[in-house]
């Protein structure tokens, strides 16, 4: 396999571009509601669903957990997966980290508690709307997970100064386009030099962009000038 160019061609209005989701997100009032999650509380944490509007706008849904006890504690903010549940905390992890963490896990538009009007195809959510990146489904969906880092910091049990994004590269999107994270825990899966990538692998969820190229091979140019603006090189 040949290693992909490492230095891709960044669109001359980059800048701009994020720039202008980041405004379109501050012009959106969050509205939260917070209800508490009897099931999953346990004696030594209270677990709460959130919901929260983003850019659309469109209603998204978080799980926080806050300690018992007297914070503010660190927090630890929980990216969500390339697929459609999303879980209180992710799975392998141990639930005893509730005791000492506030740990707050987003839903993104089409995932599961946020899939009205929207319910993402998995495998599809990758190439949805893709001939434009401000119509791209994942520029909607890091509005979204920013938004979800908005309401966590605003929690007055959490301890700004120690907030961790855990995730793939929505906790990198995350971290580079606010100044609320501290420290980032990152495994890549999807836009690492995706155009370059993908054409070299038949693994899903990257041969997502193989089936579209196949069905649309007129498209070429113009989805690589989409992914231009999300490839985190």
């Amino acid at each position: 396999m040949s290693r992909p160019n490492p230095t891709p061609n960044r669109p001359t209005d980059f800048d701009e571009f994020w720039t202008s989701a980041l405004n379109r997100l501050s012009k959106i009032p969050a509205s939260p509601e917070r209800d508490s999650n009897h099931m999953h509380s346990t004696d030594y944490a209270d677990m709460f669903d959130i919901h929260l509007t983003s850019v659309g706008p469109y209603r998204i849904f978080a799980y926080l957990s806050i300690p018992h006890g007297t914070g503010p504690f660190p927090a630890r903010y929980y990216l969500p997966n390339y697929g459609s549940v999303v879980e209180p905390i992710p799975q392998g992890s141990a639930n005893a980290q509730r005791e000492q963490y506030v740990t707050f896990s987003v839903g993104v538009r089409g995932q599961r508690k946020a899939d009205q009007p929207f319910s993402a195809s998995f495998p599809g959510l990758l190439t949805t709307c893709i001939e434009d990146p401000s119509t791209y489904a994942f520029a909607g969906i890091i509005s979204d997970c920013l938004r979800g880092l908005e309401y966590l910091v605003s929690c007055p049990q959490v301890d700004a100064s120690r907030i961790v994004a855990i995730g793939n590269d929505l906790a990198l999107f995350t971290a580079a386009l606010s100044s609320y994270i501290t420290h980032l825990v990152c495994t890549p899966k999807l836009f690492f030099a995706p155009g370059d990538i993908a054409p070299q692998t038949e693994e899903y969820p990257l041969e997502e962009f193989n089936d579209y190229f196949r069905l649309n091979p007129t498209k070429t140019d113009t989805v690589n000038r989409t992914l231009s603006y999300f490839d985190i090189r």
